[in-house]
């Protein structure tokens, strides 16, 4: 997997600001990315999160799960779970700046759940994995 820094971000700043609903969108990648790696109950909560709406004022409180457990250094995470787990908080962050409760999180958040997901497919070389992550994503960068 190759193209710049650069042009992956504009990639996921572009493909995030295409969806009619982020949320559920996120949902669905990090969906896509949990078969290969898991789904802790951090992970649940950010699907189920996602699935929900009337759940998304609950997305800081789900965050702060999600980033609580992927501090914890007796449990430390892979380099593929921490990029998922990264994926789980960014989904908690949409569903929160969705359902409008102050403070918001940063507005880019959603930029980066492409961005993020293409490293976590060339974190792991699964080819399902990949095949998955870029039906959620409907591809890949010009580059691919």
């Amino acid at each position: 997997m190759s193209g710049s820094a650069d042009q992956i971000a504009l990639w996921g700043r572009s493909l995030f600001e295409r969806q009619r609903d982020p949320v559920v969108w996120a949902g669905g990648v990090l969906e896509a990315a949990s078969v290969t790696l898991g789904k802790p109950l951090e992970i649940q909560a950010a699907l189920a999160l996602a699935a929900d709406s009337t759940q998304w004022p609950e997305g800081r409180a789900v965050f702060d799960r999600i980033r609580q457990r992927g501090l914890d250094k007796d449990k430390p995470l892979t380099a593929a779970e921490d990029l998922c787990f990264r994926l789980a908080e960014l989904v908690a962050k949409l569903a929160h700046n969705a359902a409008g409760p102050p403070p918001p999180f940063d507005y880019h958040a959603g930029w980066q759940v492409g961005p993020i997901a293409y490293r976590l497919a060339g974190e792991l070389t699964d080819p399902a994995l990949r095949y998955r992550l870029a039906a959620a994503l409907d591809g890949w960068p010009e580059a691919e």
